[in-house]
């Protein structure tokens, strides 16, 4: 016999196809055993719904193995590296639907995305952005602090104050859904880092707004892949803090570039 709490975890974990206003977005770059965990866990949750890829390893033979392991989606690719936000141009823009689902090749999907409730809270707050669906407690405890309670449908969310990070929390590359009104109104993305993005969302007044508890994983520790479109990072403690201050002085107006 099964028992009420068993019913409803079965409930929750029950597919949730991708709705026809919704295309999924897929950034790719030559980690094909990560795209494969992150593409089986999300489908095996969300059946359906249109897919596009954009594979940016400039490699031929990763790209035909992408095309046959996922015959369904549109696969995009060039001969040359450009990084993930030039990437992200080169698919957007394809996008027909209202909302399109943003996702990275390292992430796993424990449960089914909460279509409706993400969508809903899209609808009625115009000032969330996107709302991510990565487990929320991933985000460390001063950020996860720096956020504000919101309901629809049932489902619970922490949406990030406008003050949580100077950069970040206004718009993310990771697991999430968005308009794709957004991305016309800051397109192309390619010109600018994803943090600087996000800030200018923030100058906006949009906000990312997370789902409770989430579903995805992080699962690239250790697999980054450098753009080759942005500068290598500091290293140094002298180098780190030149590479702060010139963010600040970017933020502030006082610098047309920020590094």
């Amino acid at each position: 016999m099964t028992t009420p709490a068993r019913t409803i975890l079965a409930q929750a974990n029950a597919p949730q196809p991708v709705p026809d206003d919704v295309t999924v977005c897929v950034t790719s770059c030559a980690r094909l055993d990560l795209l494969s965990e992150t593409m089986r866990s999300f489908r095996a949750f969300n059946p359906g719904g249109r897919t596009i890829i954009s594979e940016d390893s400039a490699d031929a033979a990763m790209v035909a193995a992408i095309e046959a392991a996922y015959p369904d989606a549109l696969v995009l690719s060039g001969p040359e590296r450009i990084g993930q936000m030039r990437s992200i141009d080169r698919m957007f823009p394809l996008v027909e639907t209202t909302y399109l689902f943003h996702l990275e090749d390292d992430w796993v999907f424990e449960g089914p995305v909460d279509w409706d409730a993400l969508r809903e809270l899209l609808a009625t707050r115009p000032d969330v952005a996107n709302v991510c669906v990565r487990d929320f407690d991933e985000i460390k405890p001063k950020y996860r602090l720096r956020s504000d309670s919101a309901e629809r449908r049932g489902a619970s969310f922490r949406v990030m104050r406008l003050d949580a990070h100077p950069e970040f929390f206004g718009w993310s590359n990771g697991p999430g859904l968005m308009r794709v009104a957004l991305y016309h109104a800051y397109a192309p993305f390619g010109r600018v880092r994803h943090d600087q993005i996000s800030a200018m969302v923030k100058r906006d007044g949009g906000r990312e707004a997370y789902w409770l508890p989430g579903v995805a994983h992080h699962i690239g520790q250790g697999r980054n892949v450098r753009d080759p479109t942005a500068p290598p990072r500091a290293k140094t403690k002298l180098g780190k803090w030149v590479r702060w201050a010139k963010k600040r002085l970017y933020y502030a107006g006082l610098r047309k570039a920020p590094f």
